[in-house]
């Protein structure tokens, strides 16, 4: 259904075995030449530099002098939760919500997406019941063969939640899953980041904030470690990937590597991400961050430090458009574009073992994205995942 929506004889190339998009900036992982680039049963069967008008088939799409890019892996996004949680309390149609989600996925040249859902909310029950209506959603629509974009699953835990590892056993086993986090916004990991983010939830009244505290301090710090080494071990012993998130001191760096953990997301402190760098971690960072040229939260800046090669990936948060326009804005600060496209493709597919896409090579899954850049601005024009048009 989605081919009949598409210009530019998609019919034809929805079904071709072999077809070449041409007069094209490839941005491979070297270098960005100009040639074209064959398709051939879903995947890149030749990178040509001499550009012949035509392919054997005659099928042959002209980019008119615009950039082919590697589709975008996308390791944390929270955008589904926005479709499914329209407003407080009021829950859309779970499918219905997936696809729209997904749509936009694609529309932002993201080809492979881990929807980042949040185990065990606290303080949130829209939360809590959104998580298995999101995860029945996003199954029926792969069963159903609706979804655009290659969809795995993310699942952030929050350790203060005393039966956390109970409320995420029923989803460990769930095929698509491949990466796990820990959030832990408590007074014994850091009393003044605690604060703050029970600011975030409206709490302002200091006496009330003392008695979160006091309730956080009852919990015990080591009542909390257990529970993150638990939570590890039941990633770790289905080879799922592990990372910790938002730490603010190196001793969390420290902590996360003693639990075999190689993986840093979002260290939001200079004191973490210095701690990080020097562990030889990969670290994570919000493209949103780099747009913006600093966390919304106020945190750490991450623009001068992806430039200066101390970030490894980038995800888009909770904006899925930010990964094209940090490509770009990364560019102009001086990276080179097959490395600041390497951080949204390449680089995530590899970490995540995910070795099949992420870079025009031939060989590689054809999930590709067309980019012009209009009046300065990127914009995305074509998506393929496996050779099929979806955008």
């Amino acid at each position: 259904m989605l081919d009949t929506c598409i210009e530019d004889r998609a019919s034809s190339f929805a079904t071709a075995p072999r077809w070449t998009l041409r007069n094209a900036r490839l941005v491979t992982p070297e270098a960005v030449v100009d040639g074209a680039l064959t398709v051939e049963e879903g995947r890149i069967a030749a990178i040509d530099t001499e550009d012949r008008a035509e392919t054997e088939t005659g099928l042959d799409l002209d980019l008119g002098g615009d950039y082919l890019l590697p589709g975008f892996v996308d390791v944390h996004t929270d955008n589904l939760e926005k479709h499914i949680v329209a407003r407080p309390g009021v829950f859309w149609n779970p499918v219905a919500a997936v696809l729209a989600h997904d749509a936009l996925t694609v529309a932002a040249g993201i080809t492979t997406v881990f929807d980042s859902l949040v185990v065990g909310a606290m303080g949130k029950p829209d939360r809590l019941k959104a998580l298995p209506m999101m995860i029945e959603g996003l199954d029926k629509a792969r069963r159903r063969g609706l979804l655009r974009a290659d969809h795995r699953l993310h699942l952030r835990c929050e350790v203060p939640r005393t039966d956390i590892v109970e409320v995420l056993t029923p989803f460990l086993d769930d095929p698509h899953l491949v990466f796990g986090t820990f959030m832990e916004d408590s007074a014994p990991r850091d009393r003044d980041r605690f604060r703050f983010v029970m600011g975030t939830r409206g709490v302002e009244d200091e006496t009330r904030l003392v008695e979160l505290e006091a309730e956080s301090h009852a919990d015990g710090a080591e009542n909390l470690a257990a529970r993150r080494r638990a939570l590890v071990e039941a990633f770790a012993s289905r080879g799922i990937a592990c990372a910790s998130h938002d730490d603010t001191r190196a001793w969390h760096i420290d902590e996360a590597q003693g639990l075999g953990m190689t993986i840093a997301e979002f260290p939001v402190t200079p004191e973490a991400m210095d701690a990080a760098s020097s562990a030889g971690m990969t670290v994570i960072a919000g493209a949103p961050n780099v747009v913006f040229g600093r966390s919304h939260k106020g945190f750490l800046s991450m623009r001068e430090r992806t430039v200066a090669g101390a970030v490894q990936i980038l995800c888009s948060d909770y904006i899925p458009s930010s990964l094209l326009r940090a490509v770009f804005l990364l560019v102009e600060g001086g990276m080179a574009l097959p490395e600041a496209t390497a951080l949204v493709s390449a680089r995530p597919a590899e970490t995540f073992g995910l070795t099949d896409r992420g870079a025009l090579v031939p060989g590689r899954r054809a999930d590709l994205i067309h980019v012009a850049v209009v009046d300065g601005e990127p914009v995305v024009r074509g998506a393929w995942t496996k050779g099929r048009r979806v955008f």
